[in-house]
């Protein structure tokens, strides 16, 4: 619950700051946008002039003041953007971690195994059984199955072959789900450092834009300062999209697990129990 109730806080405070943030840049923008006192008028009756501009310039000039803002400099970008990539980092090598112990190790192929272990308990074969679980050790099927083959090798009972069963899935399931929300929590975390690297940067541009007083020196500062508001943004948010979709990924995998876990055991205990 805990968890759950910071991430819920944590999408209410992004999407607060987003809202916040477009409203600050359009005010920027219109502060940029405005002519400066004095300013000379175009001349009556003068042909507008036209200005085509190369769209792989602007993107090249985009990514180059993306990637520059990672080095220290006054606007304080890298303040920012430095902890994001560690963020994401953390999450992809957690991803990484829990991907090799869900999928890779855990996951069995549900229906034929629990098919195959069936017909060696019918026939009261349980060193096939237990053989065929001891084939696949890391598991967590298998060895589930394994601790309540061996209580009903000993002639233990129904509700023995259940107690057996039931304790080493509390010590296998831990391993399935820990940790996975951690994902979700950095990407949060990206999201919510990307939003503070955006108030910084129009926190830096208005309290710029009162000590400067030439206008070529306001727009200068305007340009950086919302390029860094920008940029941090973006950074949070390309860290946390994939993130996200991991920590799904994640999760559904880990949950259908469970699933099956449930599924099998309870058919397996029903034959051990005819």
């Amino acid at each position: 619950m805990g968890m759950q109730s910071f991430r819920k806080r944590a999408r209410k405070i992004a999407y607060f700051g987003v809202v916040a943030g477009m409203f600050m840049v359009s005010y920027a923008f219109g502060q940029a946008a405005a002519p400066a006192e004095g300013a000379a008028a175009p001349a009556a009756g003068g042909a507008p002039t036209e200005q085509t501009i190369d769209p792989n310039i602007v993107v090249k000039k985009v990514i180059t003041g993306f990637m520059s803002d990672f080095k220290p400099k006054a606007t304080g970008a890298w303040l920012f953007q430095w902890p994001i990539v560690i963020s994401f980092a953390c999450g992809i090598g957690i991803a990484a971690e829990r991907y090799y112990t869900i999928v890779m190790k855990s996951k069995v192929n549900m229906k034929k195994f629990t098919d195959q272990i069936i017909k060696f308990v019918e026939v009261k074969d349980y060193d096939k059984a237990i053989a065929l679980c001891n084939a696949s050790p890391s598991g967590a099927l298998p060895q589930l199955v394994k601790a309540g083959l061996e209580a009903a090798k000993r002639n233990m009972g129904t509700r023995a072959v259940q107690d057996a069963i039931d304790e080493k899935t509390l010590s296998i399931l831990p391993k399935i789900t820990s940790r996975t929300s951690w994902v979700s929590v950095l990407a949060n975390v990206s999201t919510l450092l990307g939003l503070m690297g955006t108030i910084f940067g129009l926190m830096y541009t208005f309290a710029g834009l009162e000590l400067v007083l030439n206008p070529k020196g306001k727009a200068d500062l305007l340009t950086s300062g919302i390029a860094t508001a920008m940029n941090t943004t973006l950074l949070g948010l390309v860290c946390a999209i994939p993130l996200t979709l991991l920590f799904q990924y994640l999760s559904q995998a880990s949950k259908a697990i469970v699933d099956d876990i449930d599924e099998s055991s309870v058919r397996i205990i029903n034959a051990l129990s005819r």
